[in-house]
Order: structure tokens, then sequence, then C-alpha cells
């Protein structure tokens, strides 16, 4: 199934973000298809971590478009920008660890629950209704990701490898359209990196997800992406298939620090 040449849900244009003097992302365009999985690389302070915090609202950036279906996520605030199907993880964990498994998942579905806390304190019907809903989403992706075990327990004092899939669950539970991943395979060992791989691609088919990956293992990228967006202080430098960004010069160069 080739998943490159479907029309884009996402389309980043222009997006230039500098905080005082640095120039964070100067003027980045690309597209990530519907249902690929597009991996944003490049070499540390490369903007890829501002560029999902552009995505997401956390940064607004100087100038720019960030197109997601018919939404320019850039006039939204951060908290209308959840609710339309977009989901992420972190680059350094924010889970709450005196909190059980179950609910620190559960979190995940605050975007897309509507009832407030008087009409579920008065267990109205409608209200039920929806609790019943979250409370199934989260024993799906608990079992989906092997979490079972520990669901009842508090997240303190968890293996970390354990840590990153609670975060992923966090992040599917709300079933979002568009999942973006901010290096997933920090912190795990080889063998995590391999069964993370065929992990993200498993969601992808799963949950119908189309996946943005920020990520350093290169193996993991090239391996797994239908797409890679090469980033070099600030600017895109590379945007092809994994075989066309590996031979690129402009990225051996990047990585490799090869003189020209």
């Amino acid at each position: 199934m080739t998943v490159v040449a479907a029309p884009p849900l996402l389309r980043v244009r222009d997006v230039t973000m500098r905080f005082g003097g640095l120039v964070a992302l100067d003027s980045v365009s690309f597209d990530v298809p519907a249902g690929s999985i597009t991996g944003l690389i490049g070499p540390n302070g490369a903007g890829k971590t501002t560029m999902f915090n552009c995505i997401t609202g956390l940064y607004r950036p100087q100038s720019g478009e960030v197109i997601y279906k018919d939404h320019d996520l850039l006039r939204l605030p951060p908290h209308r920008i959840a609710p339309l199907g977009i989901a992420r993880t972190f680059q350094n964990l924010a889970l709450f660890p005196t909190m059980s498994v179950r609910d620190n998942i559960a979190v995940g579905m605050h975007s897309v629950t509507r009832q407030g806390f008087i009409s579920h304190a008065l267990k109205l019907p409608w209200a039920l209704r929806e609790e019943r809903e979250v409370e199934r989403r989260v024993d799906e992706v608990i079992d989906f990701l092997g979490l079972r075990d520990v669901a009842n327990l508090p997240c303190a004092g968890l293996p970390f490898g354990t840590l990153k899939r609670i975060e992923l669950a966090r992040a599917l539970v709300s079933r979002p359209t568009l999942l973006l991943l901010d290096e997933p395979a920090g912190g795990l060992n080889h063998e995590e990196i391999s069964a993370l791989g065929d992990l993200i691609k498993e969601i992808r088919s799963r949950f119908d997800v189309t996946v943005l990956l920020v990520e350093h293992h290169m193996g993991l990228v090239m391996g797994i992406s239908d797409k890679v967006v090469v980033l070099d202080f600030g600017k895109k430098i590379a945007d092809g298939t994994p075989d066309e960004v590996r031979r690129d010069p402009d990225v051996i160069q990047a990585y490799l620090g090869v003189d020209e």
C-alpha cells in the first residue's frame, strides 16, 4: 500500500519561530499525508520539538500556517486543538506519579468528554453513558498495550518502558486522527525499540491514525516511515521517502559532517 501519495492531513506552510534573536524555525513547509507515518528528524537543536509545539498551540510562531483538515491551527487556542482529533506524547514524560495507570490514561479523554462535574455528581443518564464509554476506551488501550497487570497501580516506581506505554495509551484513548510522537524511543533498549517500530505500525493500522514522529533513532525512523522530513538549524533540508533522504548530500553532511 502506497500512502505517501495520499492527500495531506496536515500542511505546514512557511512557519517561522523566533526566540529573541534565535531563529528556531526558518520558513519551514512540509505535508503529512493522511494515513502515513511521517518522520521528522534532524540533529539536536534542529527545531523538531519546536515544530510540535507550534502544531499543538504551545508556541505561536511569528508567521506561517499550519492547516489540519480545514482548520488553521495557528489561529486557535491550545484547548481547541486537541478536540479536533490531535494527540501527542512528550519527550519528557508528563504523567501523574501518584495516580493509577488507569486514571492517568483516562486523563486523555478530557478533551472529548462533554459532561461537567455536576452532571457526573448527579449521575444523570447521559453522564453515566459517557462515563461507561470512557471506561470502555481506557480498557481497550490497556489491553492493546499490555498494561492490564499494572492498570490499578500508581505510576511511581514502574519501569521506564512501561511509563512510555502509559503515555502512549493516554494519547490513543481519545482516538485521534493525528498522533504526534515526540522521541518515543528515548531511554528504551534495543529490544524495546524494535518492538516499538512494530507497535507504531500496528497503531496506524488498528486505530486508523496518521502519525508524525520526531525521533533520533535513525533505524527506527527509516524502518517505519513512509516519508521523512529533515530539519537542520531550523531549516528544512530534505523531504522524501526514506531512501531518497538517506542519499541526500545535505542530510549526509548534517549528520556526518562530510565536507562538500
